[in-house]
C-alpha cells in the first residue's frame, strides 16, 4: 500500500510542477514546521510562523494532532516574493506544499 501511495503522490507532484503560471500554497494541516522548505527556497519567500490558538482550532483533525505532536510552527509563503519554482514542493516530506493555477 505504501508503494502505491508514493506513486500517486509522485505523479501529483510531477503534474503540479508542470503548471507554468501558478502559485505555491502550504497546507497548514499537513505542514509539520520542519523548515526543510525554508532551506531550499532561493528567494527566501518562506518563513516559519506560530499559529495562534484560534488558527489551530480552524485546522483539520490531522492538523490539530500535528500541532500537539510537533508544535504550532508552520511554513508560510510570501506570494510577493515567491516565483513558484517548485523547489520547496520537491523538498517537503509531508507533501504539504502544492502548486495551483493562478486565478
Amino acid at each position: 500500500m505504501k508503494g502505491l501511495k508514493q506513486k500517486i503522490i509522485q505523479k501529483k507532484i510531477i503534474q503540479e510542477l508542470k503548471i507554468k503560471e501558478g502559485i505555491v500554497e502550504i497546507d497548514k494541516s499537513s505542514c509539520d514546521g520542519c523548515k526543510q522548505c525554508l532551506n531550499v527556497c532561493p528567494h527566501s519567500a518562506i518563513t516559519i510562523i506560530n499559529l495562534s490558538k484560534e488558527e489551530v482550532k480552524k485546522l483539520s483533525l490531522k492538523g490539530r494532532l500535528k500541532v500537539k505532536i510537533k508544535g504550532n510552527n508552520k511554513a508560510s509563503i510570501n506570494q510577493e516574493i515567491c516565483t513558484a519554482c517548485g523547489l520547496c514542493i520537491k523538498q517537503c516530506h509531508e507533501f504539504a506544499i502544492h502548486k495551483r493555477i493562478k486565478k
